[in-house]
């Protein structure tokens, strides 16, 4: 299924690299100019794309140019691609610095058609990366990236580049072991069997306590516990058969439109369109569909009468590796299991959540995970050193947005300030370890740990801006550092050393070099007029406004985004100071002698960064084009994580609403995946067990069942006298 005018464009992007490897291979070692050619050829294919859907792609919070494909049917894998705004900066970063760290590979000399060969393998691993829909294929493209990124150190990186290469595989080895336990174990409970086992074991557990206490049931903290909890399943459950349901009848409208003369082809192409899968009784599934969906959602129909409505309909929940339909059941994962007898029942939610942090923590990469990157950096040749900070690092964020807020929403919330913790010491720690440094190189390194911190920490926060400024920093640090690594790599191939005490007085000798430099430097302090400054801000604006620091659980109440946010500005001083000292120690005071013969840049060299320093200041003066790519999906994301467990909190208008006055909605349920009326009482009187009298109304209990305002953003602008989020809140129901 193709929905990009039938040209499979995410394809292209993908695999365009990798076609580009098999042609290196029919290429004679000895043709070295042929080599750098075609390697540069086929890099550009993705940067073309991503130029393309700059161009052209407008964000409306869906997924579009996407392509599926039968992988594996034993196993329900497909090949799975597509794009929406969380993932389009990410498309156009990669394609772009991609190809610029091809063209700045051309003075590598040892072994070029195999190191041309995997770069383009990496290429191609990371770009899938970035367009993956399906789970499994995800895990795929993050594998592929690892090997060909461990030789690339290994075989052409500096004197302890064995080290370097190793520690880098074994970090990223142990995160994606820990990736595949979240998967197999997403793809095991996704068809609902352990959930519903959990139903009927509250149900026993419901009845029993019933029985034990007689009339004083309904008071009873622990039972109403056990309806909530199991109220939160059922309608999990129900929510993933409706969705299925859903797919049949609006598939079985479209076909009714095609008329009952169409060709049973075009019958199969609708029914693809709509995710539905042909099967011999395909006729009696869209008729039950078309009898039963209608009837589905009125007043007052409790969990068990749409349970069984749905039943009737012989809908089975499929195991399934697609991230689209796993968002959807996240409410399937809210159960607990017994990992180890001795620690009793855990939360899969929870633990699974904190498996995928620590994948994609290594990748960031978050303190304590950090350490193999300033080896990496320090040992890998300049254009690998590019692509690690430019695009592989941002890997790591991207799998947290797409993945670990996508599947786990609720621990999203739960988590928030722990994550935002971590990113504020991130960003102070990073600073500190890069003012103490004395190789430019690995000063470069530090400074990316603490930038990515900025990253976490507008992530945790779960505001517009906060998210916003989240994927603008992914962006703007991707160009900016590798402005950065590249220009590093231009003074070491004339000094062949990066020691910056051994410097002084380039700016005589090398102006227009000194000049892209301080630009590449001002734009990674943040100064206004140059990208950097954009997307920090929006991070400490969203972080600064952001109520998650109320909450109680593991967020500590007397911990809040505000006070994060103050420590995190402290980063910003940290940056000017150390950025600017390595800057007075290699570019002014007194010329050292052995320099004054040193040439400026050459026309590769200004090639590769004519683009970076284009954008770094076309998106610092105007970044509306950027925003503008990632609107509508960020505030999609925030709303499923918000309403997936609401934030709890006293309620009242003043602690939550914003700073002007906003009037504030009755809560209600989260509206199923179908339009259709509320259900009465929904979520404040749980279902009674199937067989059980049902409980008298009573109010649930406070500890588990709190109402708090979840904010509806509209698209984020920055023209004067806008603010975040025009209309107020609406209020979600916790499960």
């Amino acid at each position: 299924m193709y929905e990009s005018g039938g040209l499979p464009l995410l394809t292209l992007f993908t695999f365009a690299p990798v076609l580009g490897t098999l042609v290196l291979l029919l290429i004679p070692s000895r043709r070295a100019d042929i080599i750098k050619t075609v390697a540069a050829a086929a890099a550009a294919v993705p940067m073309l794309v991503g130029f393309y859907v700059f161009w052209v792609y407008k964000d409306t919070g869906e997924l579009q140019y996407r392509e599926s494909l039968l992988w594996i049917d034993g196993l329900n894998v497909y090949y799975r691609l597509g794009i929406d705004g969380i993932s389009a900066p990410m498309v156009v970063l990669s394609g772009l610095v991609g190809f610029i760290a091809v063209v700045a590979s051309w003075g590598i000399e040892k072994q070029i058609k195999g190191y041309f060969a995997l770069i383009l393998l990496l290429l191609t691993g990371m770009n899938g990366v970035f367009v993956a829909l399906d789970f499994f294929l995800f895990y795929v493209f993050w594998e592929l990236m690892l090997l060909p990124m461990y030789f690339l150190i290994g075989i052409w990186g500096g004197p302890n580049r064995v080290y370097a290469a190793i520690k880098f595989f074994l970090y990223t080895m142990a995160g994606s072991v820990l990736m595949l336990v979240v998967l197999l174990a997403c793809w095991y409970w996704s068809d609902g069997r352990y959930a519903t086992n959990d139903v009927s074991a509250l149900n026993r557990r419901i009845e029993l306590r019933q029985e034990e206490l007689g009339e004083a049931a309904a008071d009873q903290a622990d039972v109403l516990a056990m309806q909530a909890e199991r109220h939160a399943l059922l309608k999990a459950l129900n929510d993933a058969r409706e969705a299925i349901l859903k797919r049949r009848f609006d598939a079985g409208e479209a076909i009714d439109k095609a008329g009952t003369m169409a060709p049973e082809s075009q019958k199969r192409r609708i029914l693809k369109a709509y995710g539905v899968e042909w099967t011999p009784d395909i006729d009696a599934q869209l008729a039950a569909a078309h009898e039963i969906y209608p009837s589905l959602g009125g007043i007052g129909m409790s969990e068990d009468e749409r349970g069984l409505l749905l039943a009737e309909a012989n809908i089975e929940l499929e195991r399934t590796f697609d991230l689209l339909e796993l968002k959807e059941r996240y409410g399937l994962f809210l159960g607990k299991f017994v990992l180890f007898r001795f620690l009793g029942p855990r939360s899969f939610a929870a633990l699974m959540f904190i498996f995928l942090f620590v994948a994609f923590a290594i990748k960031v990469p978050v303190f304590p995970f950090h350490t193999w990157l300033p080896w990496a950096h320090v040992e890998a040749p300049t254009a690998i050193s590019v692509i690690l900070a430019g695009i592989l690092l941002k890997m790591g964020v991207y799998g947290f947005l797409r993945v670990s807020y996508g599947l786990f929403p609720t621990m999203a919330v739960a988590y928030a300030v722990p994550i935002a913790m971590l990113g504020v010491f991130n960003i102070l720690y990073g600073a500190c370890c890069a003012m103490a440094q004395d190789d430019m190189k690995k000063l470069v390194a530090y400074s990316s740990v603490s930038h990515m911190g900025f990253c976490m920490l507008g992530m945790a926060a779960l505001t517009t801006w906060g998210l916003t400024g989240s994927i603008l920093q992914m962006f703007n640090h991707g160009t900016s550092t590798s402005m950065m690594f590249l220009l590093v790599g231009v003074i070491y191939d004339r000094a062949h050393h990066r020691e910056i005490n051994k410097f002084g007085g380039l700016a005589k000798v090398l102006p227009v070099y000194t000049g892209v430099m301080t630009l590449a430097l001002f734009a990674s302090m943040g100064l206004p007029g140059l990208s950097g400054f954009i997307s920090e801000i929006l991070v400490f604006l969203g972080s600064f406004r952001s109520k998650l620091g109320s909450l109680g659980g593991i967020s500590r109440p007397e911990v809040s985004f505000q006070s994060l946010t103050v420590l995190a500005a402290i980063g910003v001083v940290l940056t000017a100071a150390y950025l600017l000292w390595m800057m007075q120690r290699v570019f002014f005071g007194p010329l050292n002698e052995k320099y004054k013969d040193y040439s400026d840049m050459n026309g590769r060299e200004i090639f590769t960064l004519a683009p970076l320093c284009i954008v770094v200041i076309l998106f610092g003066v105007y970044p509306q084009p950027l925003i503008n790519l990632t609107t509508q999906s960020v505030a999609k994301l925030q709303r499923h994580v918000l309403d997936s467990r609401g934030i709890a909190g006293s309620g009242e208008k003043d602690r939550y609403a914003d700073a002007d006055e906003e009037s504030i909605e009755q809560p209600h349920a989260p509206a199923p995946l179908a339009t259709r009326a509320p259900k009465a009482k929904l979520a404040a009187q749980p279902d009674a067990p199937a067989g059980s009298p049902k409980a008298p109304e009573a109010a649930p209990a406070p500890s588990l069942i709190k109402e708090a305002q979840a904010e509806r953003p509209e698209p984020l602008t920055l023209q004067t006298g806008d603010r975040e989020g025009a209309p107020p809140g609406e209020l979600a129901a916790a499960r």
